[in-house]
């Protein structure tokens, strides 16, 4: 492959998008093996652009290894400081098949406005005469009236409010 060429201002964009991110893949005693081409390979499929740390002391062998690693994987020398390099190569577009599926409706969890209603509407449910829902299992969970910031209260197995584990162990009487 051949290497990806940018402009300046392209490069110099790059390079202050790579000043925050930590090297994602740091080359061991052994060097440049086919293994960690196959890591920088992978990484910059899912970033794009990435920091690379080498950790010999030879000048001449980090910028060998940095010029066949942007030879090899067709991506654009951004920045070598160091023991440092940024790499650079567009993310491959995804085909049609790989894209995420939305999360069925049932799973999916309702909020602002449309959890308070439906907790406005099971309160109602609970609270009403004519529905059978008293003797629902969640029934008991719930409580007439609400806390001041609209959440519904909730009652233990004997149909007193919860509150700290004095209360709950009979210490504390509670006024009803």
């Amino acid at each position: 492959m051949t290497q990806l060429k940018l402009s300046r201002d392209e490069r110099i964009a790059l390079r202050a998008q790579a000043h925050h991110l930590d090297p994602v893949v740091l080359l061991g005693s052994n060097g440049l093996t086919d293994a960690v081409i196959k890591e920088v390979d992978r990484e910059l499929n899912v970033h794009g652009l990435i920091k690379v740390r080498v950790p010999s002391d030879d000048r001449e062998e980090r910028v060998a290894i940095y010029e066949e690693l942007a030879e090899k994987l067709g991506a654009a020398k951004i920045q070598l400081i160091g023991k440092l390099f940024v790499l650079y190569r567009p993310i491959p577009e995804k085909e049609e098949e790989d894209e995420e599926k939305p999360a069925p409706m049932d799973r999916v969890r309702k909020t602002g406005a449309k959890a308070r209603n439906n907790r406005k509407r099971l309160t109602e449910k609970i609270n009403s005469k004519k529905s059978g829902a008293k003797n629902a299992p969640w029934a008991k969970t719930l409580k007439k009236g609400k806390t001041p910031k609209g959440q519904v209260k909730a009652v233990g197995a004997k149909g007193k409010a919860l509150g700290s584990h004095m209360k709950n162990k009979g210490v504390l009487k509670e006024e009803e």
